[in-house]
């Protein structure tokens, strides 16, 4: 598993600084052949069909120190990218879409940083050659990395859960597009993305309330 290095501490500092968390407009780099980036999820929240290990780690709203803990208030997110390594973070407040990767492109994700403001979480990558990696948590405000640099390793899916509030993901599968969204609430994991398929991950959007 990837550990945070200087670059995620340089990032979370910006972050920081800007704490009502601004949301980052994101300019394709083709217009013509990126695809474009999904609209929030609605109301619904869908299952998702991947098995994850271990999908109940995080405690809920039921532990004490949940109760001191609102509703996520923020995402950010960075990808690492095969043949770019790791792009710029993007950051966007609740009720936004923070979307990472190149989608459309044919360029595999390789490994995932992710920060939610306002709650505690937790994310796992599914790796080329490898499988579900092990949960990497994180407090409010801090970042959690997943997935491999460096080994020309495919990230295949994300699971995801945060301890309040609702997290959602989606995923832009080889040869499949967007998935649609996948939602984790209160404690409870989903996860984006397939596993046993052989396909790349290449954008990743994410949306937190």
């Amino acid at each position: 598993m990837v550990q945070g290095t200087s670059v995620f501490s340089r990032l979370l500092v910006v972050v920081t600084a800007a704490v009502a968390l601004t949301s980052i407009v994101i300019s394709p780099a083709s217009a013509d052949s990126t695809p474009a980036p999904p609209a929030p999820p609605d109301a619904a929240v869908t299952g998702s069909s991947l098995v994850v290990p271990g999908a109940r780690a995080m405690a809920g709203p039921a532990n004490s120190q949940a109760g001191l803990l609102a509703a996520p208030t923020g995402v950010c997110a960075q990808a690492h990218m095969q043949n770019h390594g790791w792009l710029q973070g993007q950051c966007v407040q609740a009720g936004e879409v923070v979307v990472v990767g190149l989608a459309g492109e044919g360029l595999q994700m390789e490994a995932l940083s992710l920060w939610v403001d306002g709650t505690n979480f937790c994310v796992m990558g599914h790796v080329q050659a490898i499988g579900w990696q092990d949960w990497a948590c994180a407090a409010a405000g801090d970042g959690a990395t997943v997935g491999t640099t460096g080994q020309g390793l495919r990230l295949e899916a994300v699971a995801y859960g945060v301890q309040t509030g609702m997290i959602c993901g989606n995923a832009y599968v080889q040869d499949v597009g967007w998935q649609g969204w996948y939602c984790g609430v209160d404690g409870d994991y989903n996860a984006a993305g397939t596993t046993g398929q052989d396909r790349r991950i290449e954008a990743l959007a994410f949306f937190v309330e």
